[in-house]
């Protein structure tokens, strides 16, 4: 493939979430924001490979902060193990409900040739995508849904940094 470059990708087939919900592909964007929050409303949040977690953790916690009641975590490829990472945090600061949906999507790839002669390539590759939604109240969440995760216990959640430092290395 030396003899030809990306010009571009384009979606095959898009992928539904069957809430009417679809993916786009981002790139080099660390917090992509879709949604309406004024009435607390539920947010997207894509999470890329780039960005870093405890970006998007203390973004999330400011929309809950402010009066959202749910938002949903999106992420497509090596991005999802990130995703999954601070849903779980999420998670253990406030009780949440969640609903995680797995869908793939078509991805296709054009390669333009760089020398004349030769025809425009397209590579088509399926992509995994992941949502996950998290909702203070649990309304309008399916509880039956095979994705669905009740909040935690009360003993399993610490909203406060637990990174105390002990007498003894405070004493060094």
């Amino acid at each position: 493939m030396e003899k030809y470059r990306l010009v571009g990708e384009k979606k095959g087939d898009v992928s539904s979430l069957g809430d009417g919900t679809t993916f786009f592909v981002e790139q080099n964007s660390s917090i992509d924001v879709v949604g309406d929050n004024s009435e607390g409303g539920q947010t997207e949040v894509k999470i890329t490979q780039q960005g870093k977690p405890r970006n998007y953790i203390s973004y999330a916690i400011n929309l809950f902060d402010q009066g959202a009641h749910e938002i949903s975590l999106k992420a497509m490829g090596r991005a999802i193990n990130k995703a999954v990472t601070i849903a779980e945090i999420l998670k253990r600061k406030l009780p949440l409900h969640q609903v995680t949906a797995l869908t793939s999507s078509e991805i296709i790839d054009v390669f333009e040739p760089l020398e004349e002669g030769l025809d425009i390539v397209e590579s088509k590759r399926n992509v995994s995508c992941m949502t996950i939604a998290l909702s203070k109240t649990g309304a309008g969440m399916d509880f039956n849904h095979i994705g669905y995760q009740p909040p935690l216990s009360n003993e399993e959640i610490q909203p406060g940094d637990s990174n105390v430092q002990s007498t003894e290395v405070a004493s060094l």
